[in-house]
């Protein structure tokens, strides 16, 4: 749709008109009487260039049938249409009688935002925990565009963070993975927007829950191990691997803790024979390194200091934290019955023992 704009000589100021690109836009050019006709022009004050005198085009033809033209409405009316225009168009436009400027217009064209560069230049980005990232987004568009970003996380909550184009984070830490968008907008055009996962990795964190019934046959062992890629698990007893046999199943699945990735590794004790008793080990690795967690499964006895009528004895089950009595765990268990021992430590092996 051409957008006709009518100025008396009168009106000093300049006119705007904003069009977006591939709009028609209409120039209307009044003077006094038909005998002015042929010294009127147009000129496109921004280039400097002369477009027209009179009924005629100072232009290129090709351009003149498809992009520019000339329509006199009436004996003091002369419009300068352009089709379709582009940024080139933009710019202060006047039309002159001689040398007296009869109107002027100020054509604004507004360009849609379009990205013209991003950083990383892949949708998926890895980084280990700990260190720095950046990431960019740049964009082109007139009016000039706004950057947001917005973080989700895995469960596809999100939250802004950041208004800029660049956002940096100089210690990254696993909880940081998810996805990163940017946003640009300049309030007049659709929003665009680039989209980034990151995934932050991590050594493994390997936890056996210490608190085992041991009144429940078989005895199960959980190990918990959450890292950045997943990683190879595996179990140990006094040192040596343990292999799914006649007494000692494995089972490993995959959970998801808070948000993160995680391994649920299971050693099943079916038989609490002495053989079975020591220390029991489990070990994760990844590229960024390992971490193991034990347990003690040993065979105790209490004295008995009660009548010879009673059958159990009071036993606490302390771990390596200093708390107060009031939180000690009480359990009472069968005189002369297997229990664990409950103080242990995390250690760092120096590799993983694979069995083919």
């Amino acid at each position: 749709m051409i957008l006709f704009l009518s100025l008396s000589r009168l009106l000093s100021s300049d006119q705007v008109l904003r069009k977006n690109i591939g709009q028609d836009v209409a120039f209307s050019c009044f003077f006094e009487n038909e005998s002015q006709f042929d010294q009127v022009s147009f000129m496109h004050q921004t280039t400097g260039d002369l477009l027209s005198l009179g009924s005629e085009l100072f232009i290129d033809k090709p351009l003149t049938n498809n992009h520019i033209k000339l329509i006199r409405f009436s004996s003091n009316r002369l419009d300068l249409n352009i089709f379709s225009v582009n940024q080139n168009d933009s710019g202060l436009y006047t039309c002159m009688h001689n040398d007296e400027k009869l109107s002027s217009f100020l054509l604004e064209i507004f360009v849609p935002p379009r990205f013209i560069s991003f950083s990383p230049v892949g949708a998926t980005v890895s980084y280990p925990e700990g260190s720095s990232m950046n990431l960019s987004c740049h964009a082109h568009a007139f009016p000039s565009t706004n950057i947001t970003w917005i973080y989700r996380n895995k469960n596809k909550q999100f939250r802004t963070i950041h208004y800029a184009e660049d956002l940096y984070i100089s210690s990254l830490g696993f909880t940081d993975s998810g996805s990163y968008e940017c946003i640009a907008s300049n309030g007049y055009h659709e929003k665009i927007s680039r989209s980034f996962y990151v995934t932050v990795q991590y050594p493994p964190r390997v936890m056996i829950k210490k608190f085992i019934n041991f009144f429940i046959k078989p005895v199960q062992l959980n190990c918990e191990i959450c890292s950045m890629p997943l990683p190879q698990t595996e179990w140990l007893r006094n040192g040596k691997s343990i292999l799914n046999e006649q007494h000692f199943i494995i089972n490993t699945n995959q959970i998801s803790i808070e948000n993160e990735e995680c391994l649920l590794t299971v050693l099943t004790i079916h038989e609490s024979l002495h053989e079975n008793y020591g220390r029991y080990e489990c070990r994760a690795e990844n590229f960024l390194g390992h971490h193991s967690d034990h347990i003690d499964f040993n065979q105790k006895f209490t004295q008995h200091t009660r009548s010879q009528h009673d059958n159990v004895a009071p036993s606490v089950a302390r771990s390596n934290t200093k708390i107060s009595p009031s939180k000690f765990i009480y359990m009472l268990f069968p005189i002369n019955k297997p229990i664990f021992d409950l103080n242990t430590t995390h250690n760092k092996p120096s590799s993983i023992t694979r069995n083919n």
